[in-house]
């Protein structure tokens, strides 16, 4: 894009109006990167967590990957993350499989801190299942059952393609720190290189750094050096909408042990000639 024309229409006046007119239906129908730009999405965690999951499998030569959310509850983010996915897949080639693990029967009773019993209640958060599974498309998978126990099974038996993005929606650290512990211990080619990562309760009233999502990954990083997650703030260069609260919860699960990690690759080497251009 032309920058003179991406700053005018990043301008705070603008920025609005281009947003409203891609939540459009049909605007967001031909023009899906534009209204993930604009945030003009339901869920543009999920849009752009995947969005940058293709870039991560194109550059890794892989031809498709897997989508996850854990933390279901009604389903309207799994609705979502399985349209996009569609969406997607038509427009960059990548065969995106998409996968949810719930437990269905809402949040379980916790004594540990790290899992906020201040703010959240056994229970909240179910599932209708038979409800979900009816409206799901045919192709989009749903585990039920307690993460502990269904993830790690799941992982050795029925994954189809390299995990490329994850939502962690599961409100607790217990949850959290059951899905880092899995993917701590998982074969490296389960993964692609770099995993985009969103962190749904991540920054959030009445959960300190200590609590919750972040605590989890924060152990992971100290259990784990082959394997870290960081912070992508990088996404939200060159957004309109770069002060928005869900980019700083968007994460990448880097494992400097995978294959792809391990040397260069061959290829010219980069250059920076000298210009004569005058800004």
């Amino acid at each position: 894009m032309n920058r003179t024309l991406r700053n005018f229409i990043y301008e705070p006046p603008f920025r609005l109006l281009v947003k409203a007119a891609l939540t459009n239906e049909i605007a967001r129908r031909y023009s899906f990167e534009w209204a993930a730009l604009f945030d003009a999405v339901r869920y543009p965690s999920y849009a752009v967590g995947l969005q940058t999951a293709c870039k991560y499998a194109s550059l890794a030569g892989k031809t498709g990957f897997t989508a996850i959310e854990f933390g279901v509850a009604g389903g309207n983010g799994l609705m979502e993350l399985s349209g996009y996915a569609v969406k997607l897949s038509e427009g960059t080639g990548q065969k995106i499989n998409v996968v949810g693990f719930d437990a269905g029967s809402g949040l379980p009773m916790s004594p540990d801190r790290r899992d906020a019993p201040w703010l959240w209640n056994p229970g909240d958060f179910p599932s209708d299942i038979d409800r979900l599974r009816r409206k799901l498309p045919t192709e989009t998978e749903l585990v039920v059952g307690r993460i502990q126990d269904t993830f790690p099974q799941w992982l050795k038996t029925k994954l189809k393609s390299p995990i490329g993005f994850v939502s962690v929606d599961v409100d607790l650290y217990s949850g959290a720190a059951a899905i880092c512990e899995t993917l701590g211990s998982a074969d490296v080619n389960c993964l692609l290189p770099f995993v985009s990562f969103y962190l749904d309760d991540a920054l959030r009233f009445l959960t300190p750094k200590s609590t919750g999502e972040l605590a989890a990954i924060s152990e992971f990083n100290d259990r784990h050096s082959d394997r870290q997650f960081d912070r992508d703030d990088w996404i939200a260069e060159d957004r309109p909408f770069a002060e928005r609260l869900w980019l700083k919860r968007m994460y990448s699960l880097c494992s400097f042990d995978h294959p792809a990690m391990q040397g260069h690759k061959p290829r010219e080497s980069s250059r920076l000639d000298l210009t004569t251009k005058q800004f």
